[in-house]
């Protein structure tokens, strides 16, 4: 069977029917057919796109970065037809409206089949987020803001930070701070779930943060302040955080941290790349609990990676995750001719192409921490 014998009265009845966007495809990508809500949300009719590809000018996906999303590679409904597979979660991504516009939307795709199994096209669904957007835009500029970043130049070590959200809003939150003339701070943290009420809750560490700063400098009792603020708050909805909180000393050359249930950083020394630090509990799933910090002395050229979950638990076509082992392969592969934020991009991207899938299904965060060996003394 062919996806044109699908073609019926009854099943357009049903698409006509439903709020969203619906539009289905053959094996091309070519658009056989579009319901009235795809019609209302862009403006594109039946006419207008019936035998043409969703890529050839109609709809061209972006992500929240601009980048566009309907090359074969980065297509989701490519992805669901090559792989007999739907999108495990919805996908946020902008469509092209028919005046032009950029038009929000969730997307989510399947794979369609015949009786035998056998892919045959593929269907996409779209729903209009444009009424969410002034909010979600105002929310990510305060969390961008919370987040950011002011550190002086220094020739000594080099910090690089990269978030991506699943959603407009994280559910990761960072800071990177200059604590004395010889020390950086760097938290990671990485909240339960995504979208905005991770977001909110990774807002009230930032306040928390603000609200303890005599405790920067000691990495355990800043951890275990954070943890029984966090419980007291969110006690009732089993909410939690992973964490990695600490201080890059370069008059002592010490790096003095506390790993909270958070994925261990990966120190990458002399062509090889190892996980630092022991775990302690995550913050806010208990009231009591010890945090006791781990220390390592650094060398000059040692080039730290801390990271989120997302970076190791993405999954490909089989569902194999990536896991430590995976991300520490890219690692070496990506370090040797690149560093800062060209490295973290780069590593965004082959850990993408791991996935075989558009987009990230949590959020990421990514920080490259390089002591540089350029001299080990302070800046004038």
């Amino acid at each position: 069977m062919t996806i044109d014998s699908l073609h019926g009265e009854s099943l357009n009845m049903i698409l006509d029917s439903l709020p969203d966007g619906v539009y289905i495809t053959d094996l091309e990508r070519k658009i056989l057919y579009w319901n009235k809500s795809a019609e209302k949300i862009t403006g594109w009719t039946k006419e207008d796109v019936r035998g043409t590809s969703c890529y050839d000018g109609i709809l061209c996906h972006v992500d929240s970065g601009d980048n566009l999303l309907c090359g074969k590679d980065d297509c989701p409904l490519h992805q669901a037809i090559i792989n007999n597979q739907s999108n495990r979660l919805p996908v946020m991504v902008f469509a092209k409206g028919k005046q032009g516009q950029r038009i929000p939307v969730e997307v989510t795709v399947a794979p369609v089949v015949d009786e035998n199994g056998d892919v045959v096209g593929g269907i996409e669904s779209f729903r209009d987020l444009s009424s969410l957007m002034d909010d979600l835009q105002h929310a990510r500029s305060i969390q961008l803001n919370a987040m950011e970043t002011d550190i002086a130049d220094d020739p000594r070590i080099q910090i690089a930070v990269h978030n991506i959200p699943y959603e407009y809003v994280s559910g990761d939150f960072y800071r990177v701070e200059r604590l004395t003339d010889d020390s950086y701070v760097m938290f990671m943290a990485d909240i339960m779930g995504h979208g905005v009420s991770s977001a909110l809750y990774a807002m009230t560490i930032r306040s928390i943060w603000e609200e303890a700063r005599g405790l920067l400098s000691n990495p355990a009792a800043f951890c275990t302040h954070l943890n029984e603020q966090l419980f007291k708050m969110t006690k009732s909805d089993d909410s939690f955080a992973t964490a990695v909180f600490g201080i890059f000393d370069l008059s002592k050359m010490k790096f003095n941290f506390v790993r909270a249930g958070h994925p261990p950083p990966l120190l990458h020394r002399n062509g090889s790349v190892v996980p630092c630090g022991k775990s302690n509990q995550a913050l806010g799933l208990f009231l009591d609990g010890d945090f006791i910090a781990d220390e390592i002395d650094l060398q000059l050229g040692d080039r730290f990676l801390v990271y989120t979950d997302g970076a190791i638990e993405i999954t490909n076509s089989e569902g194999e995750e990536l896991e430590m082992d995976g991300l520490a392969k890219i690692i070496l592969n990506e370090q040797k001719n690149s560093s800062g934020i060209e490295f973290i991009k780069k590593m965004e991207t082959r850990i993408l192409e791991y996935s075989n899938l558009m987009t990230f299904s949590d959020d990421l965060t990514l920080a490259e921490i390089v002591i540089k060996p350029l001299q080990s003394t302070s800046p004038k």
